[in-house]
């Protein structure tokens, strides 16, 4: 599957990165005409988690593997280069001694112990880009390190250090010194500090333990100011602008409702933002008023994909190529090449190009007041052909559940279902990501209070206007979301008619026990801070705990090597409904982690979850008459 594609500095090559399953390739394509000029492919479960043209002969790119199609590509810190002609991969730099494979046909070279990724691929500078690195081993006292990678030998050349422990994101000038750090400290907090051009110590630019949060996004063209993402003039996140000279913070672009979602900068490459990006509803593109040069151009490329979301991929050293994605709620998404001279736009390739639109279901947006008054957002994916009505419907929690939301793009999970006659419903709980400091923290320890309240008032909302048939609801996720299912219906027993949990949590303290990220010191803060304090409140937050509760019958999905959530999750709940002797139904495959890669498995998933909605919620809605 195409998961992104990116042009070189001078326009003459595409780059396409395929995840094949477990493993990765990245293709080389020419510009014009799309001739396969090369490519790699790693071996066994290794994936490129991302890559960057670093000149017009060479990328760079960083290593990682998939646990399962659930979970993000988690990086091992691992850097290697390719020749801009697709061949010729070779490692740079990453862990020393790692058990880990790196894959028959990557060629080892000298590194450290370390843990990198690229900051800037320095384009003009073919030998070298900039890194951050973090030591491995030093626990919770590791500090990030900017430095200087060549290419050639993996030399490692000082810039700066992180002024604390943590992820680290930093933002360097047209000359490649180091002028802003944004630093992770758990779950919820984000501190951040500036550097001046001459400068060697970090000034912090908002209060310790402040949810001000102002996170450095991009130096002016003209390096004279910076472009944060910052919630300095509120409780949700505005684009702004700070002199760097000092003065006040010009409020650029806001949103009532929801953080800012991202910016669409100037098409030549290192461009300033020129666009905030907010999602409340569909996405919305806010131009700034700053008359730039490229502002007519945006205006073209959005009355010509009105209805779209937009994005710039990539673009050329000069500006005279950008790479154009558009999606929306039906597709996947699809690729174009636009001129800016000739201001033609060129189809390249689509995502999903198997997947007919036509017969896709619609996502409405939706809005819910939850029983404290709290604004929810959500979907409610509807069925082709159908008016939303009186639906057999399936709500469906996302995973995580901390920084990332459910949001108007195609989803594949609610898209099967909905073609299949099924109404799909997905809130945005407490604790999800975009709504501002507030609703972010409230599902701070809330797993299995607040957020389930949530979703059980989105539900009932649902049945109240219309669109769901009483008594004709069931509960499916994954991840987190299988935990959600689960909590929900054992909450509310007289709701759900039956869940679905995949790859579920339904034991926290064994879980703690078992997970793969608890020996970390990151790992332990996230769950101490994000989900339980203590014996007590994984008690009190396990849905096992409550299972006498139970009425819904289960399919419990999962694989057999899942790491996130290991299969002894699985196995106890598979334990706690034998011993009451409750009904349920049993999937799970060898070889598969934190969900399901095989097209085998993952068609006996799908026919599984349908027949199981089937047999309890009845049958499907029909399409509405013309």
């Amino acid at each position: 599957m195409l998961r992104s594609l990116a042009l070189s500095p001078d326009g003459g090559k595409l780059a396409a990165l395929v995840e094949n399953g477990r493993s990765g390739t990245i293709v080389v394509l020419s510009v014009p005409g799309l001739q396969r000029l090369g490519g790699v492919t790693l071996d066994g479960d290794r994936q490129f988690v991302d890559f960057q043209w670093a000149s017009d002969e060479r990328i760079v790119t960083e290593l990682g593997f998939r646990e399962g199609p659930l979970a993000a590509i988690q990086s091992t810190g691992e850097l290697a280069v390719i020749d801009g002609n697709g061949s010729n991969l070779r490692y740079l730099l990453g862990q020393s001694g790692s058990d880990i494979r790196l894959g028959s046909r990557l060629g080892r070279r000298t590194h450290g112990e370390v843990f990198a990724h690229v900051v800037d691929p320095l384009i003009d500078q073919p030998n070298h880009v900039i890194v951050a690195t973090e030591s491995i081993g030093a626990g919770e006292h590791a500090r990030a390190v900017l430095a200087k990678l060549d290419l050639r030998n993996s030399r490692l050349d000082e810039l700066a250090v992180a002024p604390i422990a943590g992820a680290a994101h930093f933002v360097v000038d047209r000359q490649g010194r180091p002028r802003f750090v944004a630093v992770q400290v758990d779950a919820f907090i984000v501190r951040t500090w500036r550097r001046d051009e001459d400068g060697k110590d970090w000034i912090a630019i908002e209060a310790p333990g402040s949810n001000a949060r102002a996170v450095p996004l991009a130096l002016s063209e003209d390096g004279q100011a910076v472009f944060l993402e910052s919630r300095e003039f509120g409780p949700r996140s505005c684009l702004v602008r700070q002199p760097l000279a000092g003065g006040s913070a010009e409020k650029l672009a806001c949103h009532d409702q929801v953080d800012l979602d991202g910016v669409i900068t100037g098409f030549a490459h290192g461009g300033e933002p020129i666009a905030a990006v907010f999602e409340a509803d569909r996405p919305q593109i806010v131009p700034l008023a700053t008359g730039h040069r490229d502002l007519e151009l945006l205006a073209m490329l959005r009355e010509a994909f009105a209805g779209k979301a937009l994005a710039i991929a990539s673009q050329t050293r000069d500006g005279h190529r950008v790479l154009v994605f558009v999606k929306d709620d039906r597709t996947p998404g699809d690729y174009y090449l636009f001129d800016t001279r000739t201001r033609a736009a060129d189809y390249l390739v689509a995502v999903g190009d198997w997947l007919d639109p036509d017969w896709m279901g619609e996502r409405r947006p939706i809005r819910v007041a939850a029983r404290d008054g709290a604004a929810l957002h959500g979907w409610l994916t509807i069925p082709p052909g159908s008016d939303g009505r009186k639906l057999p419907l399936v709500v469906m929690p996302h995973g995580g559940p901390f920084g990332t939301r459910d949001g108007w793009a195609f989803d594949a999970d609610a898209q099967m279902l909905a073609t299949q006659g099924y109404g799909v419903l997905q809130v945005n709980f407490r604790g999800s990501d975009g709504y501002g400091a507030l609703f972010e923290q409230q599902g701070r320890r809330a797993w299995g209070t607040r957020m389930i309240d949530d979703l059980s008032d989105a539900a009932r909302w649902a049945v109240k206007q219309g669109h769901a048939e009483e008594g004709r609801l069931c509960i499916a996720g994954a991840s987190y979301g299988g935990y959600a299912a689960l909590m929900s219906a054992v909450r509310e027993p007289a709701l759900y008619r039956c869940v679905i949990a995949e790859a579920g949590v339904y034991d926290l303290k064994l879980w703690k026990r078992d997970v793969d990220f608890i020996d970390t010191e990151r790992g332990k803060r996230y769950f101490d801070t994000g989900v339980a304090a203590n014996d007590e409140e994984m008690q009190a937050q396990s849905p096992l705990t409550y299972i006498d509760q139970l009425v819904a019958p289960v399919l419990i999905i999962h694989g057999e090597n899942d790491r996130r959530t290991p299969l002894t999750q699985a196995k106890a709940l598979r334990k706690a409904l034998d011993a009451k002797e409750h009904p349920y139904q049993w999937l799970v495959r060898p070889g598969e982690g934190h969900g399901f890669y095989r097209e085998e498995n993952l068609q006996a998933r799908n026919r599984a979850m349908v027949d199981f909605l089937g047999k309890h919620l009845g049958p499907p809605a029909s399409p509405s008459a013309d």
